[in-house]
Formats: structure tokens, C-alpha cells, sequence
């Protein structure tokens, strides 16, 4: 079987920004805009609002496009954000990969959510965007990094979005027990969230 080609940050680019004009154009002139499935083999991890900026964050820290493609790859088949442990464990391999965490906190360094939305904004991977924290969660890897990275999301979500702050905290309670400097953050939320 031939080895499936990861595309570069260019064609991602071009082909995200090829879809959404056709949507666009679609609303404009008032077609018909039919949803099916993928065009082709890994259509969905093209197209998945997490890979772009994943992939430019691995560009930026020097990690491999094939071993952040396997994350992307992944986080593109998840429906929603963590929720069991069995789910939470699904990021145990990918925190084992020092350069897969070193993009990750890259890509929480610069993508951040528009806070107190109602509808969070379409061009941003939310459920991506938690399963990236419960990586760092589970890293021991710039485990310094990583705490302060989730000190900020704490800090973050309690002043400025208590609904996202919640979600966090399910990161911090079911993964506690394995990983006891997440109690402090836990408390932080509980606190807040009262």
C-alpha cells in the first residue's frame, strides 16, 4: 500500500480557503449546498479547523509533519470534547511525543477561543481545542510548560467564560488521580464555579 501523502501548510491553506469560498458563494447566490461525504481518502483531517494551525505550529517548533498528521489525524474523528477517562486516555500516546507537545503548546499559545460566545466561532476546533489539554495534561514532558499553559486556561476561562471553565474542570477531576499537581486548578474551578 503506497504511503498516503501529508500535505504542506500551502496546500491545506488553498484547499480550506477553496471551501469556504464555495460555501460563500453557495449562501450568495442562493444554491444548493450539499453536504456528503469526503471527496477523497483524509478529507476530513484536510478540513478539520484544528489541522491548519497544528500544522503551522509544528512548522514553527520543528516537530515532523508525519507525527503531528497522526495527532491531527486523530483529534478529526472526535465529536466532542473529553468526557471519560477511556477518552481522556485516547491523548496518553501523543503525550509521550516530546515534539507533538512542544507543537501543542504552540498551538494553545496562539489559538485561543473568542470568550462568552453563544456559539463559539465556526472556524475554531473547540472539541480539538480540549482534547490539546488533556494532552498536556498527561505529558511529563515541559511539565513546568505544561502547567503553566493550563494555570492560563484556568485563569482564563474563570474571569472570562465560566461555561468553557467547566468543561476544564471535568479535565481536572477525572484525570487527578494519576496527576496530582492538577488538584490546585481543580479547587481553583471548583471555587469559581460555585
Amino acid at each position: 500500500m503506497a504511503r498516503k501523502k501529508i500535505p504542506s501548510i500551502d496546500e491545506l491553506r488553498d484547499y480550506q480557503e477553496k471551501q469556504k469560498a464555495y460555501l460563500q458563494d453557495c449562501i450568495k447566490n442562493h444554491k444548493t449546498f450539499v453536504i456528503s461525504g469526503p471527496k477523497f481518502q483524509g478529507e476530513n483531517i484536510w478540513v478539520a479547523k484544528s489541522t491548519l494551525p497544528l500544522m503551522e505550529a509544528a512548522k514553527e517548533v520543528g516537530a515532523s509533519p508525519e507525527e503531528i498528521w497522526q495527532l491531527c489525524s486523530k483529534l478529526s474523528t472526535l465529536t466532542h470534547a473529553p468526557i471519560t477517562k477511556k477518552e481522556y486516555e485516547r491523548m496518553i500516546p501523543f503525550s509521550k511525543k516530546p515534539h507533538t507537545v512542544d507543537t501543542v503548546l504552540q498551538f494553545l499559545e496562539n489559538n485561543i477561543p473568542q470568550y462568552n460566545q453563544k456559539r463559539h466561532c465556526l472556524d475554531f476546533d473547540i472539541v480539538a481545542y480540549f482534547y490539546c489539554y488533556a494532552l498536556i495534561s498527561l505529558s511529563d514532558y515541559r511539565q513546568e510548560d505544561c502547567q503553566k499553559k493550563l494555570w492560563c486556561a484556568v485563569n482564563d476561562f474563570v474571569e472570562k467564560d465560566q461555561s468553557m471553565a467547566m468543561v476544564l474542570l471535568r479535565n481536572m477531576k477525572v484525570l487527578e488521580p494519576t496527576r496530582p499537581f492538577l488538584t490546585p486548578m481543580k479547587e481553583k474551578l471548583e471555587k469559581a464555579i460555585e
